[in-house]
């Protein structure tokens, strides 16, 4: 595209913040002879375009930051037999890098509540309950575009414990997404827009507590779960348009921890654990078209992860958590999350 003729000379031509952005790309100029040209050689994905795939891109990741709380105490509940209420606060950090290559940090923080009670079966143990919460997440991409995720989320649960250890935990989630884009453009202009959609999802896990000599024990597990994000279109003010069909994940893990149950003077319990797992995204058709400009935005592959925690039994009612996790993967790294959090029975 030819945007400068000149008759000769010496004259030079530059772009404000060194490239234009035109519809899902960034281009350079480029000096041919005595004309200049916006050329395509060199281009990248505009920051329009790039806020667009971080926020449709994250929504899972934030879906299952919510669920990983529940799933750190589902033994609590399991091992209390009683129905109690509990509330846990997390937080974690993410780096991740789509399949056509943009990068954003994500970091997230939130609160969950819920209740549970168990329920007289003939085999085994059954606790079923209900929870609710609420997370923002801040997405950080270059030269200082941003976005926001507000998350609000309820669901239920179910564990069942047999005599021998087995046990088979699920979950269904539904959530309410809010979500702000803020544009830094190549020239340095602002752009803004905004999005609400719904996602639904849950998991299933089944394992075995397995006791060992000297009050160590064993869960060795396997854990299949799934999210749907409603797809909708985003609208930026500076005339850019984004829209996806919907945003899959489909996430496979397996993994055992290890810990050991230490009585304490005083009558309580402490348990502290170790966990490793690996986990692998099935979810490949993450397609995101920007100004009809089709984008590969799945997290596809697989990542590892390392987990460790400690829950102490204060009394018989009272019983505090708190859990860390690292997580490294092809597309996506969690550097630390953590989640602290009581349990009351009642």
């Amino acid at each position: 595209l030819k945007v400068v003729h000149t008759e000769g000379g010496d004259a030079q031509f530059s772009l404000l913040g060194g490239r234009v952005d035109l519809g899902a790309y960034s281009y350079l100029l480029e000096q041919q002879g005595n004309d200049w040209f916006i050329v395509g050689k060199d281009k990248v994905i505009s920051p329009s375009t790039q806020s667009a795939l971080a926020l449709y891109s994250a929504a899972p990741a934030i879906w299952m930051s919510e669920l990983s709380t529940l799933r750190s105490r589902m033994g609590e509940v399991r091992a209390s037999g009683r129905a109690g209420g509990w509330m846990r606060a997390y937080g974690n950090r993410l780096n991740a890098t789509t399949s056509d290559g943009v990068d954003y940090r994500q970091k997230q923080s939130g609160l969950s509540l819920g209740a549970d009670a168990p329920v007289e079966v003939s085999n085994g143990q059954l606790v079923v309950g209900v929870l609710g919460g609420y997370s923002t997440s801040g997405i950080d991409l270059s030269r200082g575009t941003t976005g926001k995720v507000d998350s609000y989320y309820a669901g239920a649960y179910a564990t069942w414990l047999s005599d021998d250890g087995y046990y088979v935990d699920g979950v269904l989630k539904l959530n309410r997404f809010r979500n702000k884009a803020d544009v830094a453009m190549s020239d340095a202009s602002k752009a803004k827009g905004d999005y609400t959609n719904n996602g639904i999802g849950g998991w299933v896990e089944f394992g075995r507590h397995i006791k060992l000599a000297d009050d160590y024990f064993l869960e060795p597990f396997a854990q299949l779960s799934s999210v749907v994000v409603q797809g909708q279109e985003l609208r930026l003010d500076n005339g850019m348009k984004a829209k996806n069909d919907q945003t899959q994940s489909v996430l496979g893990k397996v993994g055992t921890s290890l810990g050991r149950s230490v009585a304490l003077k005083d009558g309580g319990v402490l348990q502290p654990y170790v966990r490793v797992a690996i986990a692998q995204e099935f979810s490949r058709r993450n397609e995101v078209k920007a100004n009809d400009v089709k984008f590969d935005n799945s997290l596809f592959g697989s990542r590892g992860e390392l987990g460790a925690g400690v829950s102490v039994s204060l009394s018989e009612r009272l019983k505090l958590h708190a859990d860390f996790d690292y997580m490294k993967g092809r597309h996506i790294e969690q550097p630390w999350g953590a989640n602290v959090g009581l349990r009351l029975a009642f």
